[in-house]
């Protein structure tokens, strides 16, 4: 059995005048799959999966005293080992609001949206909160926009295969594995009604390297899919992490240096979110 590591951990940014509601608070934050296995959708009509893909296995669970304590850091973590969990501030969130963003229901009328100078003016808005945020000199920028059916286990969709990636590893930087830790991070802003599920294995990719037993000399070769799927294949009892992200929050985390997905699972409504790549800080 693969017990769980402590590498990537999650850091819930200190902005507690900003909290959810009191009985949000009582929903858990985190649980831990049975590990991995082949990716199947069998519902009609849905993008299939690409081959060789894997999904978490269930049942989920709570994580144990023992594995939080290997989760969970109480001081703001490296950007490229580290989750961060923020609340936007009220004031960002009344102008999503006020947009009319809660009525949207289909991927159509989202990619609608995106081109109304309403949503420009609310999209500048959070430019500007997550500036202090930069560690370069560019300014954030948005990387997408999107709205996403639910109830799907794992959401990505691989655009040029044409089918759902499964858990994966961004390789939009190129960077070989011994460059990892210079990439680029990810911010995700959950707009929508429902809480969203931001999947990942809690370890970096020279965690898996090494677990993995690859030779030294591959360490300045890119990452690969086949390596993903290789540790997924060799440890398939290694928890996947499920992190929620509530209505209003965003995460920030090292989506280059890390197995990963999102799920819209559990989701009622539309999952509508805006993503930004960069170099950004956990702040405290």
């Amino acid at each position: 059995m693969s017990h769980l590591r402590r590498s990537i951990v999650i850091y819930r940014c200190q902005n507690l005048e900003l909290e959810t509601t009191e009985p949000d608070l009582q929903i858990p934050r985190v649980w831990l799959s049975s590990g991995t296995q082949s990716a199947f959708d069998n519902v009609p009509g849905r993008i299939q999966y690409c081959e060789g893909a894997f999904m978490p296995q269930e049942p989920w669970r709570e994580p144990t005293i023992e594995e939080s304590a290997l989760l969970w850091t109480q001081e703001p973590p490296p950007s490229y080992s580290g989750v961060g969990i923020v609340r936007l501030p009220s004031d960002i969130l009344a102008l999503f609001a006020a947009s009319g963003m809660a009525a949207l229901t289909t991927p159509l009328q989202v990619a609608e949206f995106k081109t109304e100078p309403k949503c420009r003016q609310v999209l500048d808005n959070l430019i500007e909160y997550f500036k202090p945020f930069c560690m370069s000199d560019a300014p954030p920028f948005i990387g997408g926009m999107g709205g996403r059916q639910s109830g799907l286990s794992t959401a990505t969709i691989d655009n040029k295969r044409g089918c759902r990636n499964g858990l994966h590893t961004d390789s939009w930087d190129g960077l070989p594995l011994v460059k990892k830790q210079e990439s680029t991070n990810r911010i995700c802003v959950n707009l929508g009604l429902d809480s969203r599920y931001f999947l990942f294995i809690n370890l970096t990719e020279m965690d898996i390297f090494e677990m993995l037993g690859c030779r030294d000399s591959d360490v300045n070769q890119p990452w690969t899919r086949q390596l993903t799927n290789e540790f997924m294949q060799r440890y398939p009892d290694y928890p996947v992490v499920k992190l929620r992200i509530a209505p209003g929050e965003a995460y920030i985390a090292p989506t280059e240096n890390m197995i990963h997905d999102a799920s819209t699972a559990q989701m009622k409504h539309l999952d509508i979110k805006v993503m930004m790549r960069g170099y950004y800080r956990i702040p405290l």
